[in-house]
Order: structure tokens, then sequence, then C-alpha cells
């Protein structure tokens, strides 16, 4: 791992994890031209991800993400384009509101986790 990843992995909120999801994408493209890309994550954290996607959109601009396990669907903020002129850029995605765990790989913090009762022998 390099210097630069070891400072981008200093500074996130949350720890991503190199998961594959299935994800459908709506959105507009800054023609405002409606679009619709079937893709995978390439990974997740709890407050968003990293895919490629064809279509052109812009940072800052909402996005559309359904999960293609659970069908639940998610608003995201583009925050990240990757600059390499590529068939699919890599994008970076923040959710718009914070609600749940989008991706159902997040164990709950320690403190919110359900204490279940003590067996004695």
């Amino acid at each position: 791992m390099g210097i630069q990843n070891e400072i981008e992995n200093e500074n996130r909120r949350s720890r991503r994890l190199p998961l594959s999801i299935p994800v459908r994408v709506y959105g507009r493209t800054p023609e405002n031209r409606p679009f619709r890309d079937v893709t995978n994550m390439q990974s997740v954290s709890i407050h968003g991800g990293l895919l490629p996607l064809a279509q052109k959109v812009k940072r800052g601009q909402t996005i559309l993400l359904v999960n293609g396990i659970t069908d639940e669907e998610r608003e995201c903020r583009v925050v990240y384009i990757e600059p390499r002129r590529s068939a699919k850029r890599k994008i970076g995605v923040e959710f718009v509101k914070a609600s749940g765990d989008f991706w159902h790989v997040y164990d709950p913090p320690a403190a919110v986790r359900p204490q279940l009762p003590k067996v004695t022998g």
C-alpha cells in the first residue's frame, strides 16, 4: 500500500470494503438526458462507495442507486470523478441521507448491539 493510500484511509470517515455489489444507477447526463446503468460497486463504505459508470456525470449532482440484491434505493451525491478518460470512469458517491446500512455488510457499533442475557450453568 502506497503512502497516498495510507493518507486517504486516515482521512476517511469509515472503512472501505472492497466488495462487488450489483447496482442500478439512475440519473441525468450534463445535457439533462435521463440514463440508467447497471454496474457493480468496487468498494463500499457506510457513507457511499466507488463504482465504474459509463455515463457522464458532474461532481455535486445527485443520482439514484438501487442495491441489486435488496432493491433498496438511496439518493447519492457524486463526490469524485476519475480524471482518466476510459469507457467507464470510476466515480465516488456519498449518500445524501445516511440512514442504516445500505450495503448490509457492517456490524452495528458495540454500544448499540443488543445484549443477550447471560446463561448460567
